[in-house]
């Protein structure tokens, strides 16, 4: 009964050592490729990079927001990848915000000029929102009221969207200017200018990360030579596990051969001292 305990307890000790190697391992993989997300926008990130084949976890970091980790080598590749579907996305104000109450009076001009700031970013929000598109910007041109006797000079507004490749946005651009002339006041569908560019997607730097060189590591056998030092931790968890298996075995066999070569010992110590 004690021996069998004792082989519990040496393999319990094995599993033991052997999973945390493991744990050891894989996390000295994992590093964070961005922090202080959102919910929202980490799981969209996450989703992006699980789509392209990229192994991701996301986990909460408080107040501060949700991290998303990857494995070091795969560090390039998810950045070129979250780039060409633009995120992170840019943070922009709206106009509750940029309008909050601050206690501070501000001159006309100033108010003009922060109405036109929240303005163009509520509505290039709203055209971020198409699907396909990376990223959008709206420049609004409000004029001046006119003075007595001088002509009205008409507003207008440049829109600028850069659009994932191979996505053909041209036929939406009659909506983008009924969008923009509709929710902007005084604004002509005619005064609208959209400006449609295709962004140059980043797979060479994937690529770049893809086709590393490789090292030989042990004669007949290759890795990559950003995989070198995580096989030689590898090899390392392997021999440690084995001699900790070895060691157990030979515990235990020790502890048998003790135990048969005991009981003939007191067998025959027993026979010498029975009385005649």
């Amino acid at each position: 009964m004690k021996l069998k305990s004792t082989s519990h307890f040496c393999l319990r000790s094995v599993l033991r050592a052997s999973l945390l190697t493991g744990v050891l391992l894989v996390a000295g993989c994992q590093t964070d490729l961005y922090s202080g997300l959102t919910e929202v926008e980490a799981n969209q990130m996450l989703a992006v990079l699980v789509a392209n084949g990229i192994p991701t976890d996301k986990a909460a970091a408080g107040k501060e927001g949700f991290n998303l980790r990857v494995d070091e080598r795969d560090m390039l590749k998810a950045i070129a990848v979250l780039k060409d579907h633009g995120y992170p996305r840019n943070t922009r104000d709206s106009i509750g915000k940029v309008f909050q109450k601050s206690g501070i009076m501000s001159s006309p001009f100033e108010e003009r000029v922060r109405y036109i700031y929240a303005l163009g970013e509520d509505v290039a929000q709203t055209i971020s929102s198409i699907d396909g598109v990376i990223t959008a910007r709206v420049h609004i041109v409000l004029p001046d009221t006119p003075q007595l006797g001088q002509p009205v000079r008409p507003s207008s507004a440049a829109v600028f969207i850069k659009h994932q490749p191979g996505i053909d946005l041209d036929f939406l651009v009659p909506q983008i200017r009924r969008l923009v002339s509709s929710s902007i006041e005084g604004l002509e569908y005619s005064a609208v200018t959209v400006v449609l560019t295709e962004a140059r997607p980043t797979r060479s730097v994937a690529a770049a990360s893809e086709s590393n060189g490789t090292v030989e590591v042990l004669p007949g056998l290759s890795v990559r030579d950003t995989d070198q030092k995580r096989f030689w931790m590898l090899i390392g968890g392997g021999v440690l596990l084995m001699l900790v298996l070895l060691g157990a075995n030979l515990a235990t066999y020790l502890s048998f051969s003790g135990k048969r070569a005991k009981r003939p010992a007191e067998g025959t110590a027993g026979a010498l001292v029975e009385p005649s």
